[in-house]
């Protein structure tokens, strides 16, 4: 979208967005600024039907006492989307509140002849930017509410929730308050802020709003600017004494914080809520059976006691001694299957640390389970500290959501206590049996459904000891109860019946008591069969359970509004709490007010997050007192810190505050420089064992899980491909190599094509398409290889609709995985970024089965820092070698060596994309 001179008097109105964006701003009777083309993240302000500015301030409050700018400055935008395509309509219906926007005034007179010269740099990094496209003023505001036409809120979160589902917004126009900045205002008023005073406030043309992920920024630095506002003192109240020296990195002793250290133990000794250090730790289901708990303690004598011998599968309370290993083995209190992961002897280390009060730090390699391992701490500390809160906070909401996803999968923690934060969990992806999201909103949703559900049981428990009558329900069949109605009926009439049972009921445990069991008409399918005793306090137990829940949901009920609710559900019952480090910094201050606290936090993605980043999240409760003139304590006993510095750092785009102020190393990184003891996992279970060797070298012991050399997927060769992973050098294609379009947007046409073809011939041979990702080093490439996709599998092609996995650049995939990668490096005249080493790693590390690299072996194998994993790919034929005649999936292994003459060697692009093609009118002729 570009601004440019119109020389015409009159415009109609119906074409504003006949050929693209454009609007107006009157600089004398025939010129007008037109904007060509359109643009994603911007939207013209203009009149609307009733001759209302698109533009207009409607308050500006006095001064707060002591100021000299206004309280608030309130504008009002009117956005007419009349023309733009449903999707754009949709993106723009996502904005919410305390979303930031950006007014431009672009004068088209204004405009310099300089924006036609071919630049070198990209339009962000040129301070010439404002003078050749003629921007005249930039305001910031942030968002408070969006409207439709018939004036309905549609910021309002409550609206997902209404009966029928949130409604279609009214009309294309929306009406957007905002809030302007105060100071910015009353500097424009005096005239320093703009020549025009608040008359530049009629001048914007333009709004623009940034990318979800981006949009956040005003929050995170306001957070920020608030803690150095706010003192040492608050911080103190946050962070505990035992953690303060390690995070600031002063102190003699690094492993201060460490659960093994004298402080720690003496720590544990003397507060509430942790494990005594002579006392056993409850693992619960961690270990598999008696072997296993066993084989995670070598070199040690485990002895282990039994409390229920005939149980299936047992849980355990272990306690570490000098002397050795003291285990008891327990009932499982839940109906889950529990734990189905053999954790190693690191990994059960990694666990008892994260159970112990201190600082754990826990480096993963790719591969090793760190996830599982983070899951397995907040399950255990969700049933050995039935009081206490968790807090989960990773980088990206991708991380947050899988790390979410594991523990509800686990089917032994009640969801009513999980609750996730933040804007990422319309993502999240459900496993547990629930259909409700587990957002503030969500949950109190779902707990109005559950309680509805409950009292219905309640009424029918009524009804069957002749207490109430179906007369007493009401208009439409609704139970008579309340949560404190229920718990009146409980106390004058369950528990009464309950008392008398248990005092009369007779001692042989075999005996048939259903003559005597009170509730017997409640459990219909019992009165056709006897009744022991074991199985009568089964049934009293379940009733007693209906009542306990209620319990916890009466404040629910008695709270009106979606706030006070939400706000009692974030402070009060939820036990597993989980937000980005992002959402962290956005909500700090309203946790802080709400007086939220926790006990533990464990920080997935730690080597990903700036220093800062980290630190936030540990100080979003204000500690025992908000008055610092009386004594006060953290809450805080464990933090866990889960990352791998040998992977890629934080991204800091601004090279001087990388380069010369590190503010690319993380809190994680940086605790590990200064020697705080660290768990490093040492089995990879993801990787074949050639492929895991590829990025092995860079840590100290990585070994492979005994499932990789065991399972069949790893034993089986590639189908159709001759070689598990490969370099394939791909020369210029039509002349050509590298690209650069813009600045710094590199692509190569040459690695795209091949890309994409080799894509389409695993798909064609019967690869299922969703296991294959296609990763570059360069969000150009990335863009290129999409724009080919949609041409090779768009509509009329044989592979119509067919997508990879995943299309995305090595840093956005960091993370994740799949079973086959195909690696475009781009670049043929230097290295590029993928010089550092952190970021190959986390390339060759996102495959399973099969690594297929694209590059100029030459440029990429003469680079000395990247020669350890070079190296190995090169000892394999720098031509892609297929297997002829297969389909997937194939009998053949991985060791087994292929016949010369089923060998297909690829030369070039263009031979792999004839054979492609030949492939495709097969697959026509045959279909």
């Amino acid at each position: 979208m570009r601004p440019a001179l119109k020389q015409d008097g009159y415009t109609d109105p119906n074409d504003y967005y006949g050929g693209g964006l454009e609007d107006t701003v009157h600089q004398d009777d025939f010129s007008k600024t037109e904007f060509q083309g359109w643009a994603r993240m911007g939207l013209q302000l203009k009149s609307n039907k009733e001759d209302k500015q698109g533009f207009r301030i409607i308050r500006v409050d006095p001064p707060r006492l002591g100021e000299r700018f206004p309280s608030n400055v309130i504008a009002e935008l009117v956005l007419d989307l009349y023309h733009c395509a449903t999707s754009l309509v949709g993106e723009w219906d996502e904005l919410r509140e305390f979303d930031n926007l950006f007014l431009v005034a672009v004068d088209a007179t204004k405009i310099s002849l300089s924006q036609s010269e071919d630049r070198k740099i990209p339009d962000e990094e040129d301070f010439s930017f404002p003078e050749r496209f003629g921007v005249r003023a930039v305001r910031g505001a942030t968002v408070l509410e969006v409207r439709d036409e018939a004036g309905v809120v549609l910021s309002d979160p409550a609206l997902a929730y209404e009966e029928g589902g949130k409604p279609q917004p009214k009309g294309k126009r929306r009406f957007l308050r905002v809030a302007l900045d105060p100071a910015q205002y009353a500097a424009d008023a005096s005239g320093r802020g703009s020549s025009l005073g608040t008359d530049v406030y009629d001048t914007f043309n333009l709004v623009m709003r940034r990318h979800g992920k981006e949009n956040n920024f005003k929050a995170v630095l306001e957070t920020i600017r608030g803690l150095m506002r706010g003192g040492a003192h608050s911080m103190y109240r946050s962070i505990p004494s035992w953690l303060m020296p390690v995070l600031l990195g002063y102190g003699n002793d690094p492993s201060a914080a460490s659960f093994l250290s004298p402080q720690m133990k003496s720590f544990a000794s003397k507060t509430a809520g942790v494990t005594s250090p002579n006392a056993a730790l409850d693992f619960g289901d961690t270990f598999l059976d008696d072997k296993h708990l066993r084989d995670s303690f070598p070199g040690c004598n485990v002895v282990i006691g039994h409390q229920d011998g005939t149980a299936a599968r047992k849980y355990y309370r272990v306690k570490v001694t000098d002397d050795g290993v003291e285990a008891t083995s327990y009932k499982s209190p839940t109906m889950s299957s529990g734990n189905p992961i053999r954790f190693t002897p690191v990994q059960v280390q990694a666990i008892r640390s994260g159970l112990c009060p201190g600082l754990t730090t826990l480096i993963g390699p790719p591969g090793t389970g760190k996830t599982d391992v983070a899951c397995q701490i907040i399950a255990n500390l969700y049933h050995s500290f039935p009081t206490q809160r968790t807090v989960i906070v990773t980088h990206s909401n991708a991380a947050l959501n899988d790390l979410f996803d594991k523990v509800m999968a686990r089917g032994d923690v009640d969801e009513r206590y999980m609750l996730r934060l933040g804007a990422g969990e319309r993502n999240l992806s459900a496993t547990s049996s629930s259909s409700h999201d587990f957002t503030k909103t969500g949950r109190v949703a779902h707990i109005l459904s559950r309680r509805n559900d409950l009292l219905e049981k309640v009424q029918q428990l009524s009804e069957s000891l002749n207490l109430s009558s179906a007369a007493e329900r009401g208009a439409d069949g609704a139970p008579s109860y309340t949560c404190e109605t229920a718990e009146y009926f409980f106390y004058h009439h369950v528990k009464k019946r309950i008392d008398q049972f248990e005092a009369g009921m007779e001692k042989d445990p075999n005996a048939d008591v259903k003559g005597s069991f009170p509730f017997i008409k409640y459990f219909p399918e019992l009165l056709s069969t006897s009744m022991a005793l074991e199985d009568a306090t089964t049934r009293i137990k379940e009733i007693k359970a209906i009542f306990d829940e209620l319990a916890e949901f009466r404040p629910i009920e008695l709270l009106r509004s979606q706030r006070q609710r939400t706000d009692y559900l974030l402070t009060k019952q939820a036990r597993i709490v989980a937000m980005t480090c992002t959402h962290a910094a956005i909500a700090r201050a309203r946790l802080v007010e709400l007086g939220f606290h926790y006990d533990n936090i464990i920080v997935e993605e730690a080597g990903q997050m700036l220093d800062i980043e980290t630190f936030v999240p540990l100080l979003i409760q204000g500690g025992e007192s908000d008055d610092s003139s009386v004594s006060s304590h953290s809450r805080l006993k464990r933090v866990c810190l889960i990352g791998d510095h040998n992977q890629l750092p934080p991204v800091v785009k601004n090279i001087s505050f990388s380069k010369f102020s590190h503010y690319d190393q993380s809190l994680f990184a940086r605790l590990i420089k200064l020697g705080v003891p660290a768990i490093e996992l040492n089995k990879q279970g993801r990787a074949r064992a050639d492929i895991a060797r590829l990025y092995s070298w860079r840590y100290d012991d990585l070994g492979d899980l005994d499932h990789v050399s065991e399972k069949d997927e790893f034993q089986k060769a590639n189908t159709g491909l001759a070689h598990t992973f490969q370099l394939i050098n791909v020369d210029d294609f039509e002349g050509r190599g590298e690209s650069t379009p813009t600045a710094y947007f590199y692509q190569n046409v040459g690695e795209a094509e091949y890309s994409v073809a080799l894509f389409q011939y695993l798909v064609l041979i019967g690869y299922p398409p969703e296991k294959i990702s296609i990763l570059t080093t360069y969000n150009g490439q990335k863009e290129l290889i999409m724009d080919i996709l949609s041409q090779r599998c768009g509509t009329g092609t044989p592979l119509a609709g067919i997508k990879p996995g995943a299309v995305s650049t090595v840093d956005q995939y960091q993370g994740q995985q799949n079973n086959f990668i195909i690696l475009s490096l781009v670049r043929t005249k230097n290295v590029g970024h993928l010089r550092d080493i952190r970021r190959l790693v986390v390339a060759v590390s996102r495959a399973r089965l099969g690594l297929y690299v694209l590059c100029r072996k030459d440029l990429f194998c003469h680079c000395h820092e990247l020669r350890r994993t070079l190296g190995q790919l090169a000892t394999k034929p720098t031509k892609l070698q297929l297997v002829k005649g297969e389909s997937f999936p194939t009998e053949r292994m991985a060791n087994d060596k292929v016949d010369e003459h089923k060998i297909h060697e690829i030369n070039d692009v263009t031979e792999m994309g004839e054979l492609v093609h030949s492939m495709q009118q097969d697959y026509i002729s045959n279909h």
